[in-house]
């Protein structure tokens, strides 16, 4: 090898070597150092990642913000967990308590006993009709008498529909705010964002006609879901109910 063929070799080696070294120092021309506030909490720790795209402008940093993977400053730019509970499963029980039971039966029978008295006295009144002459002004002012009691009778009994009526949906709104309560409970012990209400897939129809059957279609929201996102069973636990 000449001296002409020597001196190119070493200009070549030196220009690889400084070539190498410009990708040790990301093209930067600055030292490869570790920054302090990034290993502060070990070698593995980083403030955010950058998920880099072809337009600077629409690169995604991700963070870690109370817990929760976000990418952006706005509330819900971040990752929120989340479970499905289905209610139907525990309102049930709920409403079966003794004490909402007892409460029920309890203006279940004196509606019964009033109503009694009602076809009792409508009866009474059938009877003496059956007595008199049709033509008669007596059986006028009976026939007067037993339509203003069944008027009566027909008043009292929408009446009565809108107590059982009121009376079962302030057990209901109760029952709901009791499994709110405990929905509350194993959510933050889970650490869960949101839960959803929803009717398993499996869960059989029991409908007798068309629109039923669409109707209990439309109400099961999840189509599909991990198992392991339901956590009824936690939340009748916390409630102290039974397991079905």
């Amino acid at each position: 090898m000449n001296r002409r063929e020597r001196v190119a070799l070493y200009a070549l080696l030196t220009l690889l070597t400084a070539f190498n070294l410009l990708i040790v120092l990301g093209w930067t021309g600055r030292s490869a150092l570790a920054d302090e506030t990034v290993l502060a909490d070990g070698p593995d720790a980083f403030p955010s990642l950058t998920l880099v795209a072809d337009d600077p402008q629409k690169n995604v940093v991700l963070r870690n913000r109370d817990g929760r993977l976000a990418w952006g400053d706005a509330v819900h730019d971040q990752a929120f967990s989340v479970g499905y509970v289905h209610i139907g499963k525990i309102l049930r029980q709920l409403m079966r308590a003794e004490s909402r039971t007892e409460e029920r039966q309890h203006l279940l029978d004196e509606l019964n006993e009033t109503e009694a008295d009602f076809r009792q006295r409508l009866d009474d009144v059938v009877e003496r009709m059956r007595e008199l002459d049709p033509e008669s002004d007596e059986a006028r002012q009976l026939e007067e008498q037993g339509r203003a009691l069944f008027d009566e009778y027909r008043a009292w009994q929408q009446n009565a529909i809108a107590r059982r009526g009121k009376l079962e949906a302030e057990q209901l709104e109760a029952a709901y705010r009791e499994m709110i309560d405990a929905v509350e409970v194993v959510a933050d012990r889970k650490s869960i964002d949101t839960i959803y209400r929803f009717i398993p897939t499996g869960e059989p129809f029991e409908t007798e006609n068309p629109e039923q059957a669409m109707l209990a279609i439309r109400m099961r929201t999840a189509l599909r879901y991990p198992a392991d996102l339901d956590i009824t069973d936690d939340v009748i636990e916390e409630l102290d109910l039974e397991i079905e």
